[in-house]
């Protein structure tokens, strides 16, 4: 019986083949006003692993195939309104035969066809309308076909089911009764990318993609290119199953929306392979096509061989998987492994040892797992209790501190000098553990050991290597610190003489100008230089900078002009050092004549910047 079924699900597949070819002669072409298009929007998967209505990304077993026939039904596909504001359904039902199949030649990997024929279909209303005529009754629709590869698979370990699918429509549909569109000798592409995922006992699976076809002018509206898309519910397991699905269309050529509501269930026919199914269906909208209300069934032959073991064939897995396996090569099988993916003991549930202190014992059997310590304590560190680093039961005087080379004991000293007896080559004379515990010999007396005093007879210092040191100019300071060695000077000054203070008062001084100029000449710099000197030596004595002019040009330039004077002076003063707080400047312009400006040299006399002790604030 099972080789019998076999055999007819071949011939029918062979049958519809055949039907593609010869559609077109089979099924005559007439011209019609209305524009022939594609009407069909019942998609479905061949392969039905998870799903018959929307594609979840998984595919059959290499070598598995599923063969179909269904019946159809479904109503108000084509509406069209006429002149008077009435709307003729010119399709209200049409009834139409499936045949489709799929198979798996190679893994990942799913091929289908679809083959649809439009048994009958008729409405009402073409008769009434100018240049309408009644669509065809029967004929074909478009045949399809598929594939899909999976790209990633839960068998594999991978989080979702994850697959990419292409449907290609072919000519051969009858245009006269809507079975394929006109244009692109009727050709059709349809892309998608699908996902889904086992939650439980069911399978929640989407689908996006977009069906790629000639636009067609329709009275009213275009019909062309759309974006579809996919939603699933759908049970799990081998018996009966059930799913709930949403389709949507989107058009890219008009502002149209088509969404459908769907349900399907499948029921086992004993153990031959057989199923028998239904699905039925509502649309939400008028788009040419969506069907007010649609119901199929049908019959299916499937014959599913087994997956490969991938615990046997080294197939990628995960550890839960293959519980028997021992992945990570520890000789601790997966399944009791707590680090399955990691090798590790068996006595730590085949997890790594880890040995948090570095003390050489792993955590598991350290007392002390965050303290460095020993075998022989569990992992702890031993107690010293005198400090002396030798631990207590290697310490022969445990309360004592003492040295390792004496056992944990102190060493006797006894010229008490620091240094053991065992080391003391002089243990009854302090020294020094330089000099082996030996007393050092300072011929000299000057603090500096022999050994290290360059003048072992002669008195000296220990910075000068125990010799003397030399003061040629006899101030006190050694000519090795004397920064003028052969002249006496002050160990303020480094060895030189002190320097004098300016005695020249800065009411002494006047800074000449050239002609119409704020700027004074180097020989006047060198002066201002004494100014600031005087100043830091003084630092008590409060200035007031007047600056003058001569006479040449109007007044009130000159006085702008001795005012820029007197401002340079102060910043050249403050730039050398001496508070700005005590000095103040003011411009008097030709108000205040040194001498006469009847002559060249008066003029220059009286060009000039001088200074006037402040006794008080702003009194001059």
């Amino acid at each position: 019986m099972d080789l019998s079924l076999r055999t007819q699900a071949q011939r029918w597949a062979l049958a519809a083949l055949l039907a593609t070819a010869v559609a077109p002669a089979a099924f005559g072409q007439t011209t019609s006003p209305l524009v022939p298009l594609d009407l069909e929007r019942l998609r479905f998967t061949p392969g039905a692993t998870d799903s018959m209505l929307v594609d979840t990304g998984n595919v059959l077993p290499e070598g598995g195939y599923r063969l179909l026939l269904m019946a159809h039904h479904e109503r108000g596909i084509l509406l069209l309104k006429g002149s008077d504001g009435l709307e003729r359904s010119i399709i209200h039902y049409r009834t139409s035969g499936w045949l489709a199949g799929a198979w798996s030649p190679i893994e990942n990997l799913e091929l289908s066809a679809k083959l649809p024929v439009i048994i009958h279909q008729a409405g009402h209303g073409a008769e009434s309308l100018v240049g309408v005529s009644e669509p065809k009754s029967f004929g074909l629709g478009t045949p399809e076909l598929g594939a899909r590869y999976a790209l990633l698979r839960r068998e594999d370990g991978d989080p979702v089911f994850l697959g990419l699918g292409l449907d290609l429509g072919i000519p051969g549909g009858t245009a006269d009764a809507f079975g394929r569109q006109q244009g692109w000798a009727g050709f059709q592409i349809a892309p998608r990318v699908a996902v889904s995922r086992e939650v439980g006992p069911v399978v929640l699976g989407a689908n996006a993609g977009v069906r790629i076809r000639s636009r067609e002018v329709e009275p009213g509206r275009d019909v062309g290119t759309e974006l579809e898309q996919g939603l699933v519910v759908a049970t799990r397991g081998t018996g009966l199953r059930a799913e709930v699905a949403l389709q949507a269309a989107e058009s890219l050529v008009e502002s149209d929306f088509a969404l459908e509501l769907l349900g399907g269930v499948r029921l086992p026919l004993g153990g031959s392979g057989f199923e028998a199914f239904a699905m039925g269906g509502h649309g939400f909208t008028d788009i040419p096509g969506t069907p007010s209300l649609r119901f199929a069934a049908g019959i299916a032959y499937a014959h599913q061989p087994p997956r490969e073991d991938k615990c046997s064939s080294g197939r990628s897995h995960t550890p839960a998987e293959c519980p028997n396996l021992d992945d990570d090569k520890d000789s601790v099988p997966n399944g009791q492994d707590k680090c399955p993916l990691e090798p590790g003991v068996e006595a730590n549930n085949g997890c790594p040892d880890t040995d948090s202190d570095n003390d050489g014992v792993v955590d598991r059997e350290d007392k002390c797992p965050n303290e460095a310590g020993t075998a022989a304590n569990n992992g702890c560190p031993a107690s010293d209790s005198d400090k002396d680093g030798v631990p207590d039961d290697e310490d022969k005087c445990p309360n004592e501190a003492g040295t390792a080379a004496n056992n944990g004991c102190p060493a006797s000293d006894s010229d008490k000098d620091g240094v053991p007896d065992d080391e003391d080559k002089c243990p009854n004379e302090a020294g020094t553990a330089a000099n082996n515990g030996c007393p050092v010999t300072d011929t000299d007396k000057d603090g500096v050991p022999d050994g290290e005093d360059a003048c072992p007879k002669e008195a000296g210092t220990a910075a000068n290597r125990g010799c003397p040191v030399t003061d040629t100019d006899k101030d006190g300071i050694p000519d090795g610190e004397d920064a003028c060695p052969k002249e006496a000077g002050t160990a303020a000054n480094n060895g030189c003489p002190a320097e004098e203070k300016p005695t020249k008062s800065p009411l002494e001084h006047h800074i000449r100008f050239p002609s119409g100029l704020a700027e004074f000449q180097e020989e006047d710099q060198r002066e201002l230089n004494e100014i600031a000197d005087y100043l830091k030596a003084n630092p008590k004595l409060t200035l007031r900078i007047e600056g003058h002019t001569d006479n040449s040009g109007p007044d009130e330039l000159n006085r702008t002009l001795s005012q820029q004077r007197a401002d340079r002076v102060r910043t050249y003063l403050i730039q050398k050092g001496v508070a700005g707080s005590r000095l103040e400047a003011k411009g008097f312009g030709p108000d205040r004549p040194l001498q006469t400006n009847d002559t060249p040299e008066g003029k220059s006399a009286n060009r000039r910047v001088e200074f006037v002790t402040v006794t008080g604030a702003g009194t001059p």
